[in-house]
């Protein structure tokens, strides 16, 4: 059996792939202390001041030089960071006026403004002090942090340099991330990241297909394709990095997060086996309850053809091993 882990884990996927799911199963196991989007700023108010110059999907990778990224992911994965979920959290964002429409408008903002220059701002450190010391879990040094997001996705060699975490990514069917998307209405679905200069190196040779969508669902398509192309290839670097199917995950539930358990160095239990089978019920918006083994070809049953043929139309432009029979 695998040493029991001592290394924070990071958890990541593109938005709406499970990784709320995956994480809470994996919280569950002892001496661990789960903390999830952290890096969020529509629900984050300190996210949301440490992210003015950085792009709602910050790119990083081993040559990267930013100090303001460095130092807002050390807070999170080495040092203390307060969670969402608090009181204080919820008061900040009412005051402030921070609501999801608001929220919406001020990204969208912020991303037209980095597309021009990057502003020069002050890491809130002793902000991030205060509300770490008014929102204390009470949790022991000894915990093992568990840090789910899906917004660190393109900068993953650049904190796997810096703070040696444990990573798991989490794929999961690109028409299953979209249907997912459309039905709650999540626009990070296409956040038009290949028009991003640090983005388009990578997508030099295939910018002549690029050009050729002309539909938003092909948008989304190539969002998930870029994410899953640049792990694809960290990956084959990366030996030690982890990575797992959201499909997988819901054939036989217990026996593969038990696997994983093993692989990620954490202790298996069976309140974890209990949170899994509770979890396998019906469930709808952000809740993490779902009958798994409903999930794997539902975008066939809620997406049209024509929608699944835009999505593929994005999708089918890199070279992507993960669901390669969906590509055109």
């Amino acid at each position: 059996m695998n040493k029991i882990t001592k290394e924070p884990i990071l958890i990541t996927g593109v938005p709406r792939s499970g990784t709320t799911w995956v994480a809470n199963i994996l919280g569950q196991s002892s001496k661990t202390n789960l903390i999830l989007e952290p890096d969020n700023e529509k629900y984050s108010f300190l996210a949301r001041k440490w992210k003015k110059a950085l792009y709602r999907f910050p790119f990083a990778d081993g040559t990267t030089d930013s100090n303001l990224l460095y130092l807002f992911y050390k807070q999170i994965i080495r040092d203390s960071y307060p969670k969402n979920k608090t009181l204080i959290n919820h008061s900040l964002n009412f005051i402030f006026g921070h609501d999801k429409a608001n929220n919406e408008h001020s990204i969208q903002l912020k991303e037209s403004q980095l597309a021009k220059s990057f502003p020069n701002i002050t890491p809130p450190i002793f902000l991030s002090s205060i509300l770490k010391n008014l929102t204390s879990d009470f949790y022991s040094v000894s915990d093992i942090k568990i840090i789910k997001t899906v917004h660190a996705g393109l900068c993953l060699p650049f904190l796997y340099q810096h703070f040696r975490p444990k990573m798991l990514i989490l794929f999961r069917h690109p028409a299953n991330v979209i249907s997912s998307c459309l039905e709650l209405k999540i626009e990070d679905g296409n956040r038009d990241i290949y028009c991003r200069p640090e983005i388009e190196p990578f997508l030099t040779e295939y910018k002549d297909d690029i050009m050729k969508l002309n539909d938003p669902l092909s948008f989304m398509g190539l969002q998930i394709g870029i994410f899953y192309y640049l792990w694809e290839m960290e990956l084959k670097k990366q030996k030690e990095w982890i990575s797992v199917t959201h499909e997988n995950l819901c054939e036989n539930s217990v026996e593969k997060f038990k696997n994983l358990f093993q692989k990620i160095g954490l202790e298996w239990s069976r309140n974890t086996e209990n949170l899994i089978l509770d979890l396998n019920k019906p469930g709808v918006g952000f809740k993490p309850n779902r009958v798994v083994e409903n999930l794997v070809d539902k975008w066939k049953r809620k997406l049209s053809l024509d929608q699944i043929i835009k999505i593929q139309k994005g999708y089918s432009i890199l070279p992507i091993k993960h669901y390669e029979e969906f590509r055109l």
